[in-house]
């Protein structure tokens, strides 16, 4: 067991350039490491973790138990690896574990998360925003006032970022005042994601904010979404007339990648999947998909056309 165990790990860390097939040897070994399930594995890493002196080789065992923590279930991994992160000093160990707690099994009420608090406060980088991301892995309460704690004594813009990703994940109503404020933020991204946070926390009592910020041009990839998400049959004018605007000049795919596509949409996507829920019962919807399919089909973008055939099979698009 012990053989096979380190010779995996030596595997992971095998850093040359033969190839297999176009994959690397470490990259196999990874794929491995992902499919293991065999729960006796796991206290004989436990010590290989606590005595390996190379810390590249400490890091791949971590890799490992987070796996076989995934595929057997066995929470206590976590404990452990959250005791890891008191005894290491290595800043690259300590953000590789908190990235394995990241994209493990979610962290148990009953585990202790002052490790990773601690680790929010670190001077350095990595270990800082790592921590903030293995926090979204709980559903503890306490994470929540951490956030809004932080964020009154952050001034660095990407971990303010970071925080509100965390609060994206464990938000509630009391985050509220402090996302608005979020809203006025000279990051884009710090705006849109407290945007989004907003919408998922208030859902559809919120439609008119989404609605007029649509209308207002504030966020309007991020109040699409909210629309298609939680609003209902009132929003349809507010969405055909950012239709129109959308369709009211060529769009490049430039503009595409920078501005408009997120999570495989168009915000002109999100708007005609909302407004095709209403397509049967309303005549303006009715309009505005005839307007986009003999007027506006070559204004289209190529995945807002596959998006037509695939919703709207019946309707011939026609190029002028």
């Amino acid at each position: 067991m012990i053989d096979y165990l380190t010779n995996l790990v030596t595997r992971i860390c095998d850093r040359s350039e033969q190839l297999h097939n176009g994959q690397t040897v470490s990259w196999q070994a990874l794929r491995e490491a992902e499919q293991l399930a065999n729960h006796a594995y796991i206290p004989v890493l436990y010590q290989y973790i606590e005595t390996e002196p190379q810390k590249e080789k400490r890091i791949a065992a971590a890799f490992i138990i987070t796996q076989l923590s995934r595929n057997t279930n066995d929470p206590e991994v976590i404990r452990f690896l959250m005791d890891r992160l008191k005894a290491e000093q290595d800043t690259d160990i300590v953000t590789a574990i908190q990235q394995n707690l990241e994209s493990g099994l979610p962290v148990p009420g009953y585990i202790n998360l002052q490790p990773l608090f601690n680790n929010t406060l670190s001077a350095n980088n990595n270990v800082r925003r790592s921590a903030l991301l293995a926090l979204r892995g709980t559903n503890n309460p306490a994470v929540e006032e951490w956030a809004l704690n932080l964020l009154k004594r952050t001034v660095n813009d990407y971990d303010v970022y970071y925080i509100v990703l965390l609060l994206h994940k464990t938000g509630t109503q009391k985050s509220l005042p402090v996302l608005r404020r979020l809203l006025e933020h000279s990051r884009q991204d710090v705006k849109a994601l407290a945007f989004a946070t907003i919408a998922d926390i208030e859902k559809e009592k919120e439609a008119m904010f989404y609605m007029r910020c649509l209308q207002r041009g504030h966020l309007k990839f991020e109040a699409m979404e909210a629309i298609y998400k939680y609003a209902d049959e009132s929003a349809i004018q507010a969405v055909i007339g950012r239709i129109t605007e959308l369709l009211s000049k060529r769009r490049s795919n430039a503009r595409l990648t920078i501005e408009t596509f997120k999570n495989g949409f168009t915000d002109l996507m999100l708007g005609m999947e909302f407004l095709s829920r209403f397509r049967a019962a309303k005549a303006e919807v009715k309009k505005t998909f005839s307007w986009i399919t003999e007027t506006r089909a070559d204004y289209l973008l190529p995945e807002e056309r596959e998006w037509i055939q695939r919703n709207l099979p019946s309707v011939a698009m026609v190029n002028k």
